[in-house]
């Protein structure tokens, strides 16, 4: 991962391993980042709500989360991510965490269609 990579994954297409419950079995899929919930009828109705990271505590207390959650669960293989440590008002340094053999590893994900 090169230093121009630090925001790649909410912009592009990547393989992502995907089970789907409805359907029985696992897929290599190309997904994009950013869940679309299911009761969306139009994208502006998505507009200012991340949907990027859902928080454990309350996955399954909200709807946009609860289903996918339950059937459409999926991995993101990565080689790394970066944290950003904020050091002032206008500037923020990133930093990369990588596993230490340098091995690709996977964050859990849900997906919605």
């Amino acid at each position: 991962m090169s230093p121009d990579d630090y925001n790649i994954a909410p912009s592009t297409f990547q393989p992502v391993i995907r089970e789907n419950k409805d359907e029985a079995g696992r897929e290599l899929v190309m997904m994009r980042w950013g869940l679309i919930p299911f009761f969306t009828k139009q994208l502006s109705d998505v507009k200012g709500i991340s949907t990027i990271n859902a928080r454990a505590g309350t996955i399954l207390r909200s709807p946009m989360w609860r289903e996918p959650f339950k059937k459409r669960r999926c991995l993101v293989p990565v080689s790394g991510f970066y944290e950003w440590h904020k050091i002032d008002a206008k500037t923020r340094k990133p930093y990369i965490f990588t596993v230490a053999d340098s091995s690709l590893f996977a964050f859990a994900g849900l997906w919605n269609s």
